[in-house]
């Protein structure tokens, strides 16, 4: 297998699994609101940032890593523009981390949560639905052998 066809197999892959995990996870946001509420309350009594944000940010890295390089061969914007935007939310998700005393006194004083989460929610459920379509360019553009 060459090194295209590799590339071409990879972000039809990466593409696929982070659509349905957004479309999931959003739609999970949106039904369980409430929920996701009280997990963020409950975690900002704690000094240190949730271990499942921390390891959320650290797969989405380490697989959007070799999506940078795979961007190159053979060279495509869409796939560069994509990493580069992959990399600037994991990078803006830790700082948040990183300021997490900032961040529990927000969660703990906003009295709408339940709405920015839904909101958010259908955010990750739209960009999910976009992710599916990048997948779909990837796959017709270079049929797979």
């Amino acid at each position: 297998m060459d090194l295209e066809s590799f590339s071409t197999k990879w972000f039809a892959l990466y593409y696929s699994v982070l659509a349905i995990s957004l479309i999931g996870t959003g739609g999970y946001f949106i039904l369980k609101k409430d929920q996701i509420a009280n997990y963020l309350i409950n975690k900002a009594d704690h000094k240190k940032p949730p271990t499942l944000f921390i390891r959320i940010l650290k797969y989405l890295f380490l697989f959007t890593l070799p999506g940078l390089v795979l961007s190159f061969t053979p060279f495509s914007w869409i796939e560069l523009l994509f990493t580069i935007w992959s990399l600037f939310v994991v990078y803006i998700a830790g700082l948040q981390l990183v300021r997490w005393e900032q961040s529990r006194t927000l969660i703990k004083a906003n009295q709408q949560l339940p709405g920015i989460i839904k909101r958010s929610g259908a955010i990750m459920v739209a960009v999910g639905s976009a992710i599916f379509l990048l997948a779909y360019l990837v796959i017709t553009r270079h049929p797979m052998s």
